[in-house]
Formats: structure tokens, C-alpha cells, sequence
């Protein structure tokens, strides 16, 4: 019974990590969701069924990143990215980043580490926004700055950004 759970569970894994990249805390979430939905009960009814089905859960995932299917410093590297590409400041993707369980410390080490040019990315967004942008239009500055604090950029990189447009 035990090797059989814990092979169902490792093939609900495999098929989330088919579809796309999970963070350990994203996957464990939706493999207890789609578990407890299946076997309908509450903890307060199971207790004991429901710790137990947890614990498999979590060995199933020791087992994904053991096999490097799960690695988190990976997960936060690609979705910096991604998120930056779309026009996104350390801010928000920090944010986003906690919203998925993943450490602060590593996300923030992961955003200091990389080569992004977040000024560069932030010009591009305002220009993007407001077509026509003129730094020296007071109103158009304070909208700009808002859209870009909005966006989830640093001060340094809002400075900067109005230094490179003047």
C-alpha cells in the first residue's frame, strides 16, 4: 500500500513538472489539494490519514529535488526572468516570489546576483506606457513615477531612468 501511494503520488508530480516548472512549495500545495479533493476528507474527520498522506507528499518531493526535477534556486532564476521580460521590477517579483513560498533570502540574493539592467527595462515600460514621454512635464513625471513604483521598481532604478531620458 505504501510503495503504491507513494508511486501515485510521484507520478501526479511528474505530470505537474511536465507541464511547467513548480517551486517545491507550489508543488506540494497542489499535490495535497488534488489528494484531499480526491479522498474527501477533513482533518477534522482524518487526522491521521491526512498526516500520513503528507508525509508521503513530502517525501515524494525530497525525492523530486534529490532527482534535481525540483530546485528552487532554478524556479526563482527562469521566473526573474520571465517576469523581468514582461517589464517587472525586483519589487514586484520579490512579492510574487513570497506569494509562491519561496525564501526571501534567496530570492533576494538571486535578484542582486543577476545581470538584469533593471533602469534599461524600466525606460523601455515608460516609453511603452506613455508614447510620447517628456521627463520635464511635472504631471507626465508624476505618472510616470507612480507607473513605475506600480510596476515594482526600486527608486534607484526610477532616478535612473529619469536621468537617462533628460
Amino acid at each position: 500500500m505504501d510503495e503504491t501511494l507513494n508511486q501515485v503520488i510521484l507520478n501526479k508530480a511528474v505530470q505537474l513538472l511536465a507541464q511547467r516548472d513548480h517551486s517545491s512549495y507550489e508543488l506540494t500545495q497542489k499535490i495535497t489539494l488534488f489528494f484531499s479533493k480526491k479522498i474527501k476528507c477533513s482533518e477534522d474527520e482524518y487526522p491521521d490519514q491526512l498526516n500520513q498522506l503528507k508525509l508521503k507528499i513530502h517525501q515524494v518531493i525530497e525525492y523530486c529535488i534529490s532527482k534535481n526535477w525540483v530546485n528552487d534556486a532554478e524556479f526563482i532564476e527562469k521566473y526573474i526572468i520571465m517576469r523581468a521580460n514582461k517589464g517587472y521590477g525586483k519589487y514586484k517579483i520579490s512579492a510574487e516570489l513570497k506569494k509562491r513560498g519561496l525564501a526571501n533570502n534567496l530570492t533576494h540574493t538571486l535578484l542582486q546576483q543577476s545581470s538584469i539592467n533593471w533602469s534599461n527595462i524600466a525606460s523601455r515600460q515608460l516609453i511603452k506606457k506613455f508614447k510620447q514621454f517628456d521627463p520635464k512635464n511635472k504631471q507626465q513625471q508624476l505618472k510616470g513615477m507612480q507607473f513605475l513604483i506600480t510596476r515594482g521598481y526600486t527608486q534607484d532604478d526610477i532616478k535612473t531612468v529619469y536621468y537617462l531620458l533628460t
